[in-house]
């Protein structure tokens, strides 16, 4: 069946036709545990750079948030980086995944902290029971979901009047990747990846979305620019794919040096000035609910 990208009333893009829940929520059990034969997915190694550097994200949603602990909720929790930052930080941290797998392979000790299921059906019955949180943290899951504005809507249920929600997503569809296109170094719309990416943002669609759907836009960043690699042919990870592990590593140590060499608000100021360019291969989203 062919698919095509469909343009949203809120500036984004979508795949269509789309799945069903039945179907995403199969294909997502099978890439999870048919095809890696039963092994947990996560079981794979990292360098002690890459490991440092999991704990950037936290470290900067942290600085943005500004103020004393509070209650949080981390909606795809993935391998717990997040959670355990916050944890050891005096949070009152939980989270919400379909799966444990990551969590186990790296802070089992967190399980209890996580709540198993679908994200929808899980922040509906958070709803229900009128709970609310300071911090929502939701890293690239809204390109994955059938509904992404209804996810947005059911994390502003959520969030406190005073609350804040981190949104992270691919930055797709960027001036960026249409030069690698036109420039004659990558295919038409060579970011597309479904059934994985369902919905696709860059910095113009996504504080659009947010603003449509009650939230008030205060702080937005884009990380390291990878894509930046693909106009150089000598690094040219989607032509050869065996480039794609040093251009990584190039992007971890430039930003694990920036952090650590110069500061963690140097990090965010280079963040928000690749956000200013339409720039960065993700980009996040600081909110408020607005008045």
């Amino acid at each position: 069946m062919t698919q095509r990208l469909v343009q949203k009333p809120e500036g984004y893009f979508e795949i269509e036709p789309r799945p069903t829940s039945e179907e995403l929520a199969a294909y997502y059990r099978d890439k999870y545990f048919v095809a890696d034969h039963g092994k947990n997915p996560y079981a794979h190694g990292y360098t002690d750079e890459e490991l440092a550097h999991k704990y950037l994200q936290p470290a900067e949603t942290e600085l943005v948030w500004g103020r004393p602990p509070g209650r949080l909720l981390e909606v795809g929790v993935g391998e717990g980086f997040t959670l355990d930052h916050f944890v050891k930080r005096g949070w009152d941290a939980s989270g919400l995944d379909f799966t444990d797998d990551g969590l186990m392979a790296f802070f089992p000790e967190l399980s209890d902290r996580l709540r198993l299921g679908d994200a929808f059906a899980l922040l509906d019955e958070v709803i229900a029971r009128g709970e609310t949180f300071d911090l929502v943290v939701c890293n690239n899951v809204l390109e994955h979901v059938i509904d992404p504005m209804g996810l947005l809507d059911r994390l502003r249920a959520i969030v406190a009047p005073e609350g804040m929600v981190r949104i992270s997503v691919p930055n797709d569809g960027s001036w960026l990747q249409d030069q690698i296109v036109r420039r004659g170094l990558g295919e038409p719309e060579f970011w597309l990846a479904p059934p994985d990416h369902l919905n696709y943002f860059n910095t113009d669609s996504l504080p659009r979305a947010m603003a449509a759907h009650g939230w008030d836009v205060v702080e937005h960043l884009g990380e390291f620019p990878i894509d930046i690699f693909l106009l150089n042919p000598d690094t040219g990870y989607m032509r050869d794919r065996t480039k794609g592990r040093a251009c990584h590593f190039a992007r971890i140590a430039f930003e694990m040096g920036l952090w650590k060499d110069r500061s963690l608000e140097a990090v965010v100021a280079f963040r928000r000035g690749c956000a200013q360019a339409g720039i960065g291969r993700n980009q996040t989203v600081y909110a408020r609910p607005a008045a």
